[in-house]
């Protein structure tokens, strides 16, 4: 009896191990902390960068989006969504510190910023139909 105490002990022991083990939350992901940067020179964010667009107020899905900015400030950009391409051009002038830009089409306005050694394109964007978005890119190398 009492081996067969013992072992139903056991038993329960492991038991509610592997259970407090099996419910333990993951640790979360560890957060790069961003820090804005003051764009001095168009040149300094020349380059291809891509990420992520969302539409505001978010809709169930993101977008993918790259653009690409040369030396001078002139950009296109190209999102392939589910329900088609939204591209644009322009030129980026700076605006204590931000890139922004307006036509017709809309306006978009960028911050840069730095963390561990990366960089990343924050902007948001309204367009002349009144939708808002905004996306987060990083530098492609």
């Amino acid at each position: 009896m009492q081996t067969s105490l013992r072992r139903s002990l056991t038993f329960l022991a492991f038991a509610g191990l592997s259970v407090s083990l099996g419910c333990e939350s993951p640790a979360p992901p560890r957060q790069i902390p961003w820090v804005p940067v003051q764009i001095m020179d168009l040149s300094n964010v020349a380059g291809k960068w891509e990420g992520i667009m969302r539409r505001v107020p978010p809709a169930k899905r993101h977008d993918m989006v790259s653009m690409i900015i040369s030396p001078d400030g002139k950009f296109r950009f190209v999102s392939v969504r589910t329900i088609g391409v939204m591209s644009g051009e322009g030129s980026f002038a700076l605006t204590n510190g931000k890139l922004t830009a307006s036509s017709e089409r809309g306006t978009i306005e960028a911050t840069l910023f730095e963390a561990e050694g990366q960089r990343m394109l924050k902007a948001e964007g309204k367009a002349s139909d009144g939708m808002e978005y905004n996306a987060e890119m990083t530098q492609v190398k």
